[in-house]
């Protein structure tokens, strides 16, 4: 589908009372997206996806600092975005409110649902019930901030609107939906995003009202959120069975059936994600991911230590048998992989050679992450005797440089942020959720890099030593840490395409910002629903809706290729000898699903050509896949 099509449907969709009853939510009176395509003039034409403005009521527990203190005194300081005359102008209008805890009756979960926004222009100054004239928190009570909220348009995929897939539906099973999702689109709702997420988009197209218009009927404008185009009709049964229940709101999920993530997908990676379709099934799933993820660091970081002095690591070393869960990822990245990496690792050993014990001293002293991160580069070979240390270190390194390709194992410690929204609110570094960083600290963190292909531009790079081009590398993370894949590639000096957190700041980067048009709405809507607020600075474009330099621009070239995961690890009551039945039937792979271990790199040539479907079983292990995105081709 092309964004005029697009655009069409989202038109007509507020033409009729039908279509916008299909389409509303509490929030919103039709269809929440809309399309806006960049115009020709821009240098890089874009289609992005929008939501419609709203109004949205915050809802929060007052926390322990808070209590005694003046609702405005606290909004004016730990919110410091808006001027306490902003807040003051918001508790006259009712915007601001504090519900007193003998009026409370809410439970903590259902705090970030889409409930309805609160009335703001009728609320009495003397309704005691709904507003404290003191305005003094207490313990118990609730703060409700109603905004006109714009939310930052993402761009999905390469064409924008490309939609998030509904790959596999294993509720029965593991009690697990596995989607692809596009590169672009948060995985869950956060900071400023919060219907323009995939997990939103997901909780959306299930809901009672609308499941049998876009899994049945497959409504085009359902389906250009969510497609469900790989579905089996067994499949999708499986879901109407467990989706369609009588709903005291069919506008919105039942919360203990929730499609929850299981684990981190970073907004701008592609790629498989896993999604519980229950609290105890993402908390199920998400504990194997994370126990199985801190086993492997410990086996894995004990044998590391006995290496650190040497080039190369035997392949048999990283097999971890018993851990149960590998994930795979795909990166294009700068230069021909891993010359970049190799070179820094040698000239940092000719360094220390030349320096000796002066060297040691300066790390011992002040930079002691700095020179293990220039130690952390590991040759993987296959043969254990092919290993060096000592002298022929330098040697191997010197000969590995002439020859290109080689898979390595990059073992450098990464430089990590802790925040806290307890510290003061002049601090001038903050996550994405206004928080501020507490403390900055190194962990250690391992990544297997093999390479798959070199993209050569043809020209000669500026330093005389090969072609410029591009490199496709297949990347196992063995720790866990916030972008690893991401900071480990730019550390080694081979960025990803596209990543403009972690690359070098050499290149020109797109510096526009993208203001609110009431133009761009879809003309019905704009008529007949939409509103201007004159408190609003989004509305009145003194604040951008979105900024497209930095990350927030980022269009970044890493793909979540597989995860593989011991069967048993998901569905743990399954009898063992059920499971093997299971196993040798369906074992699509044969030689390659290896009873004894599969191997850490991949058959990258022969993966094209394999015949799977997005979850197979290969011995005892689960694989969810999704297919390469296109510039993992070309």
């Amino acid at each position: 589908m092309d964004a005029s099509h697009l655009r069409a449907l989202e038109e007509a969709s507020w033409q009729t009372p039908s279509a916008r009853t299909l389409y509303s939510t509490p929030l919103f009176p039709g269809f929440p997206w809309y399309t806006v395509r960049d115009s020709p003039g821009q240098p890089q034409q874009a289609t992005r996806r929008y939501v419609i403005p709203y109004f949205y009521t915050f809802r929060v527990f007052v926390k322990g600092r808070w209590v005694g203190r003046e609702l405005v005194d606290v909004y004016s300081r730990e919110h410091i975005h808006h001027s306490r005359d902003y807040y003051v102008t918001c508790l006259e209008k009712g915007r601001l409110q504090r519900l007193p805890r003998s009026r409370c009756n809410v439970r903590r979960s259902c705090m970030k649902r889409p409930h309805k926004a609160i009335a703001i222009e009728n609320t009495e100054e003397n309704d005691v019930n709904v507003v404290d004239e003191q305005h003094v928190l207490q313990q118990g009570d609730i703060v409700l901030h109603t905004v006109h909220r714009h939310e930052v348009p993402v761009r999905m995929g390469l064409t924008g609107i490309e939609p998030i897939v509904l790959a596999a539906v294993r509720i029965v099973e593991y009690g697990l939906l596995v989607v692809h999702k596009p590169a672009g689109l948060p995985t869950h709702a956060s900071g400023r995003y919060f219907m323009n997420s995939c997990v939103a988009m997901m909780e959306y197209v299930l809901a009672p009202k609308r499941l049998r218009a876009w899994l049945i009927e497959e409504d085009p404008l359902l389906q250009s959120l969510v497609s469900t185009r790989h579905l089996s009709g067994e499949e999708r049964e499986e879901l109407v069975a467990y989706y369609l229940v009588d709903a005291e709101a069919p506008d919105a999920v039942p919360i203990e059936r929730l499609p929850r993530p299981c684990h981190r997908l970073d907004k701008v990676t592609s790629g498989v994600l896993l999604l519980g379709v229950s609290r105890s099934a993402a908390r199920r799933v998400g504990e194997v991911f994370m126990k199985k993820t801190r086993q492997m660091e410990d086996i894995l970081l004990k044998k590391l230590n006995d290496e650190r002095e040497s080039s190369t690591i035997a392949e048999d070393k990283l097999w971890l048998p018993g851990v149960g869960v590998l994930k795979r990822y795909l990166a294009r990245v700068h230069g021909r992989f891993p010359d970049n990496a190799k070179r820094r690792r040698f000239r940092s050993s000719l360094k220390k050679k030349k320096k000796g014990n002066e060297t040691a001293a300066v790390c011992a002293k002040d930079a002691n992450e700095k020179c293990r991160s220039d130690r952390g580069l590991f040759v993987v070979v296959k043969d254990f005797h092919c290993q060096g240390k000592g002298e022929v270190e330098d040697l191997n390194v010197e000969r590995h440089l002439s020859h290109p390709g080689e898979t390595v194992l990059l073992a450098s410690p990464l430089q990590q942020c802790k925040f806290s929204e307890d510290q003061p609110d002049n601090e001038s570094v903050r996550n994405e959720c206004g928080s501020a960083p507490t403390e900055i600290f190194y962990q250690d963190a391992m990544t297997l890099c093999q390479p798959l292909q070199f993209f050569s531009s043809g020209v000669p790079s500026p330093d005389g030593d090969g072609i410029e081009g591009e490199s496709l590398v297949h990347c196992v993370p063995f720790s866990g840490r916030m972008h690893q894949i991401r900071m480990h590639l730019s550390d080694w000096n081979h960025p990803i395409v596209g990543d403009k957190t972690y690359q070098k700041k050499d290149q020109e980067e797109d510096s526009r910002v993208l203001f609110f048009r009431a133009d761009e709405l879809p003309k019905y809507f704009r008529e007949e629903f939409h509103t201007f607020d004159d408190m609003c600075w989004e509305c009145s474009g003194e604040l951008p809706v979105a900024s497209l330099s930095g990350s927030g621009g980022s269009s970044v070239a890493l793909h979540a290729w597989r995860y593989e995961i011991e069967h048993e690890l998901l569905s743990p009551n399954a009898a063992p000898s059920q499971d093997k039945c299971l196993a040798e039937k369906q074992q699509p792979l044969g030689q390659k699903c290896s009873a004894v271990h599969p191997d850490l790199c991949c058959r990258w040539k022969e993966s094209l050509t394999d015949e799977i479907g997005f979850v197979h079983r290969c011995g005892s292990v689960v694989v969810f896949n999704s297919p390469p995105p296109p510039w993992a081709h070309e």
